[in-house]
């Protein structure tokens, strides 16, 4: 006679009442394609949790920081380890999809958000160093020099200037502005004690996008303010070229002479400048750490509930 219940599977006892998967045991759990559920491996999700992260805060810091001025072989070979990392994952994901049962997604997702982190924190320690530890690390270890009299010092002279406090004289010809447009505009003005003439002209304070390139209208920095003396090199080869050319201009629609231009930004308290750009650089480190971990237990949790969800 046919049972009134659903033969049980093997290795299943009823012990004379309905099967274990009956009264909700027994049965793996169903995805939602019919596949059983995956359990959820407390190590894989640290794994993919903290080892992108890591990869990202030791390449990061390693490219924004300090010890990429004085030692760049540790960025690279932080790099390299890096790669190194990413490669092996693909290994293994590469072995485990070739297992017949084999189920690669943390695989994959390990090995994608870890490639990510390495791309990412390349990039962005890289921007980071570039735009606020390059111009710390290269006024600091220039010189500076104190009451420079820019109607008779030559540019030649303070060569290795990463500051200069002018005499109480010092100030800006706005007169002679002048600006070079180049998509943005580069503006140019020199600096002077006098209202006459000089022979020369090689101090000249400079800004972008803070003039016109046809009126003598420079407001770039401190401009205005009486008690601004002082000059904070221009340490970027990219924009020192169109400076030079906005010189060149001023020479021309002037009539003056500068041999030997040296760029600054004009402003009162240099230092105070240089020391914005050692706390750009760890502000823009300790907040790329943080929103790295951030965003990476956002895709660890979307990931969790995607496979949970679709097997």
């Amino acid at each position: 006679m046919q049972s009134a219940y659903p033969e049980a599977p093997a290795g299943y006892a009823s012990y004379g009442a309905a099967p274990d998967a009956m009264l909700g045991g027994g049965y793996p759990p169903k995805s939602a394609f019919g596949q059983p559920r995956r359990s959820i491996n407390l190590a894989a999700l640290l794994a993919c949790l903290l080892l992108p992260w890591m990869v990202f805060t030791a390449v990061y810091s390693l490219s924004s920081l300090s010890v990429h001025y004085e030692s760049p072989e540790l960025v690279t070979i932080a790099q390299l380890v890096g790669a190194a990392v990413v490669f092996l994952l693909a290994g293994a994901v590469f072995l485990h999809m070739r297992k017949e049962d084999g189920q690669p997604s943390w695989y994959i997702f390990l090995f994608l958000t870890t490639a990510l982190a390495l791309v990412a924190g390349s990039v962005l320690g890289n921007a980071n160093y570039k735009a606020n530890m390059v111009p710390f690390k290269d006024v600091i270890n220039m010189n500076s020099y104190e009451l420079i009299n820019p109607t008779t010092g030559r540019g030649n002279q303070v060569m290795d200037a990463g500051r200069i406090k002018f005499v109480e004289e010092a100030h800006l010809d706005l007169t002679k502005a002048m600006g070079f447009r180049n998509l943005d505009t580069y503006c140019v003005v020199p600096i002077v004690t006098g209202k006459e003439k000089q022979d020369n002209y090689d101090f000249w304070a400079v800004g972008t996008n803070c003039c016109s390139s046809h009126v003598s209208d420079f407001h770039c920095g401190e401009y205005n303010n009486p008690q601004a003396h002082s000059g904070l090199r221009l340490m970027r080869e990219d924009l020192r070229a169109y400076f030079r050319l906005g010189v060149e201009q001023a020479e021309a629609a002037y009539n003056i002479r500068a041999n030997h231009p040296i760029f600054f930004y004009w402003m009162q308290d240099p230092q105070t400048e240089i020391s914005a750009y050692e706390n750009a650089c760890y502000t823009n480190w300790m907040v790329g750490v943080f929103v790295a971990f951030g965003i990476q237990l956002l895709l660890v949790v979307a990931a969790t509930i995607g496979f949970a969800k679709f097997g």
